[in-house]
């Protein structure tokens, strides 16, 4: 077994107790589960996995990201397709050079309300999430859950964000394209840029990413955390103190039988 490093850069612990769905939001498709210092639905979460397997994950604030049609929204500055959903910035060379030198798999937890993208609504197959340019996946084709304003389980679990409800789900690549076009370009910028371009009209639709819970920003002031991998591979220094240990029972052993 490897050893899997987690680094999380993240602040403001948000604990939601007795929500049935929040397990399943907090397991993210790179066969991780995403820190309790992320928020059970709310902003964006990037969960990037190195080449190495030490992972990356942060989160942007509901409050900072979009709100309104893709042509007359909050923030101004957000206007037009494909549409910006928000910038996550903080992100620093150190950081990202615990990766390994690139990224092996890559997961985004999406919160929408009224997303209209599920079958039978007028944006299904339309509107696909982007990550510095690049097509990550079409929103249709995500797995969402069904939540209310904090997270609690609505018992209801489909492919696509839905007309007038709240969902969270991730999307997710693991193509070598895409993730080295990625690590290029956040080791330029040092940002991640969220995009969502609607093929069809993309004037039609109105979309609020700010529900959810609030926080989980990038705390640039607090190093990443360490966070023990799930398996219980030991540590190297604790396989260097139980070898050293049978060696000298050995040892003791054979002084006994010299003795006898």
């Amino acid at each position: 077994m490897r050893w899997t490093k987690t680094i999380t850069i993240a602040a403001a612990t948000l604990a939601l107790a007795g929500s049935a769905s929040a397990q399943g939001i907090y397991n993210s498709p790179t066969g991780n589960t995403l820190p309790g210092t992320v928020t059970p639905i709310g902003g964006i979460v990037a969960d990037l996995v190195g080449l190495n397997g030490v992972r990356l994950v942060s989160q942007l604030s509901a409050s900072s990201l979009y709100v309104g049609y893709s042509n007359n929204g909050t923030p101004v500055s957000y206007q037009g397709n494909p549409t910006t959903i928000g910038i996550q910035t903080g992100f620093t060379a150190a950081q990202l050079g615990l990766l390994g030198g690139g990224l092996l798999q890559a997961a985004f937890r999406i919160t929408l309300f009224d997303g209209d993208s599920r079958a039978g609504d007028f944006d299904f197959n339309n509107d696909v999430f982007q990550v510095n340019g690049n097509n990550i996946q079409n929103f249709s084709a995500v797995s969402t859950t069904t939540t209310n304003s904090v997270g609690g389980a609505q018992g209801n679990v489909a492919f696509g964000f839905g007309d007038n409800i709240l969902n969270t789900g991730f999307f997710y690549t693991n193509s070598a394209g895409i993730l080295s076009n990625i690590f290029t370009s956040l080791g330029t910028t040092m940002q991640l840029k969220y995009t969502l371009n609607d093929l069809s009209n993309p004037t039609d639709n109105y979309y609020d990413f700010t529900q959810g819970v609030d926080g989980g920003l990038i705390n640039i002031g607090t190093p990443p955390v360490v966070i023990p991998p799930s398996t219980t591979t030991p540590e190297p220094s604790s396989v260097a103190l139980v070898a050293a240990g049978l060696l000298a029972l050995a040892g003791a052993a054979r002084r006994r039988t010299r003795r006898a």
